[in-house]
């Protein structure tokens, strides 16, 4: 085993610790320093070593070779439920607290793969499907990761929800939290080109801006006449190019993320 120590503001640890989750850590520990606070993520290889010190070099990481820290108990101890817009209720596997009223719970394993709902771009995209869905809605989800998105959409009221992406292994490890949720996965190892025209009332994708440019004739394609398009994935510096396709979005924000909310009321959006 391998850990990541980083040195952060308070004020960017949930951020930090969402990148470390989708970076699949296997669990990670957080500790009050005299003015900042320490995050110590642990790793079952050192495949990542050199790109993790690269992304995280502003925060004076430490790599370090660790035999004896079991990482998956870490997480348990320090990984909360969390409540995320109106109706959702994200919990791990192992959390016991009670769902709170008026709160659908969401069961996820963030030791399982990336995609956890604690980066901002997750949870930004969480709060825009609960505004967007209604019961019976066929949802999409490209570029499904861990599956998370696409099972809060059932939770939710969605009818359907697949998810789809290029990564077997993640579809994969989705396929175990559909299970944990207690529903029949519907995955598709693919891109969004593999889906027939007009086949989603929302469509989500929580990718890079460039990736989102690249397939948006496909995404705004599967999309319904009056449905929904949600975008996000890319901080305000490189969403530009979306935000200029769209004007009419409505743009939300959490620190320097963005997710744009587009209805496609017509033919000319497309």
């Amino acid at each position: 085993m391998y850990s990541l120590r980083l040195t952060c503001p308070a004020e960017e640890v949930d951020r930090i610790a969402g990148e470390l989750w989708e970076a699949c850590t296997s669990g990670i520990f957080e500790a009050d320093g005299d003015d900042a606070t320490v995050l110590i993520a642990g790793f079952e290889t050192d495949a990542a070593r050199d790109a993790l010190l690269n992304e995280f070099r502003a925060y004076s990481p430490n790599w370090q070779q660790n035999e004896d820290t079991d990482w998956a108990q870490e997480a348990q101890q320090t990984w909360p439920g969390r409540e995320v817009g109106s109706r959702l209720f994200l919990a791990p596997p192992w959390n016991e607290e009670a769902t709170p009223e008026g709160r659908e719970r969401v069961i996820h394993n963030p030791g399982m793969a990336c995609g956890t709902g604690e980066h901002p771009c997750s949870q930004l995209a969480l709060i825009a499907l609960e505004k967007c869905i209604r019961k019976g809605f066929r949802v999409v989800d490209i570029g499904a990761g861990s599956g998370l998105l696409a099972i809060a959409a059932l939770h939710l009221g969605a009818r359907s929800a697949i998810g789809v992406d290029i990564d077997e292994a993640a579809l994969s490890a989705a396929r175990q939290n559909f299970e944990l949720n207690g529903l029949r996965p519907m995955l598709a190892a693919g891109s969004a080109g593999c889906l027939a025209d007009y086949c989603a009332d929302i469509t989500v994708a929580n990718i890079s801006a460039m990736v989102l440019l690249h397939v948006l004739d496909d995404l705004l394609r599967i999309v319904r006449a009056d449905g929904w398009l949600i975008l996000t994935g890319f901080p305000e510096s490189e969403g530009v190019a979306l935000i200029r396709q769209f004007p009419d979005a409505d743009v939300s924000a959490l620190g320097e993320w963005r997710c744009l909310t587009v209805r496609i009321s017509s033919t000319a959006t497309r």
